[in-house]
């Protein structure tokens, strides 16, 4: 009897840690736990991921430039950015002509980010900031288009995060963000389409289009209420100058 009690509690406690630092990726464990995974595994994180770039290329970069055309040339702040998914992709892309700001908390994830983009000569596209995405260092409405790839549910407290995503778009300005659709694992974590189309909608964006993107996850496409110039990358230098008004501990 005791030796099966030891091995019902051997096998709970391997379900927990797969829970806690897998599948939940920490974010039970609070915000350093987060940050603390991130670093530990940003050396092998894009062979954990397996990111397919051909399939990014056309699901995530092309409909962020077909949905603002004419303009080629928008300053996007990624939140998350992790190695630099998003502004790789970006910075790929043909008809590219903007500036991708990436956002992440951890230092590692942003010195994996930072050899991938010098490696591939895109340092003019693309700037790294150390920074929690929930208090971000920047003035309202600085940014076209606003992203957060697969990263909303762990952050400490998404409902902040994305109200800040939203405060740094420009009036008119796109946003894109993904939910997680199998919520089974993250109880109190993630979102259903109907509770983002609410959140989004109280925080006056509008035209909400939301698409099954691949088989854990929707993107959300949506605009910000009202309308104002596109901000570009000549604004860049102003905008990375009221950032350093504030703690930042990273900047490429």
């Amino acid at each position: 009897m005791s030796l099966l009690l030891i091995l019902i509690l051997l096998a709970v406690a391997a379900f927990l840690i797969w829970w806690l630092i897998f599948e939940t990726e920490g974010v039970y464990l609070g915000r350093r736990a987060v940050i603390a995974l991130y670093d530990l595994y940003a050396h092998r994180y894009d062979r954990i991921k397996q990111f397919d770039e051909t399939a990014d290329l056309t699901l995530i970069a092309e409909p962020i430039l077909e949905r603002i055309a004419p303009q080629t040339d928008p300053l996007i702040l990624d939140l998350a950015t992790g190695t630099a998914r998003l502004p790789l992709i970006m910075a790929r892309h043909a008809r590219f002509e903007g500036h991708v700001i990436g956002v992440d908390a951890s230092r590692r994830m942003l010195d994996k980010a930072r050899e991938k983009i010098c490696s591939a000569r895109f340092e003019s596209f693309i700037t790294l900031l150390q920074q929690d995405a929930s208090e971000l260092p920047f003035g309202d409405g600085c940014s076209d288009v606003v992203t957060c790839i697969e990263a909303l549910e762990f952050m400490p407290c998404p409902k902040r995060a994305l109200a800040e995503m939203i405060r740094v778009l420009r009036p008119g300005g796109l946003l894109l963000a993904t939910i997680r659709i199998d919520t089974r694992w993250m109880p109190d974590r993630t979102w259903s389409e109907e509770r983002m189309r609410l959140e989004l909608e109280a925080l006056g964006m509008r035209d909400i289009d939301v698409m099954i993107w691949q088989e854990d996850y929707s993107q959300v496409w949506a605009w910000k209420a009202g309308d104002s110039p596109v901000v570009g990358p000549a604004q860049l230098e102003v905008i990375l100058q009221s950032a350093r008004q504030v703690p930042i501990t990273y900047v490429v």
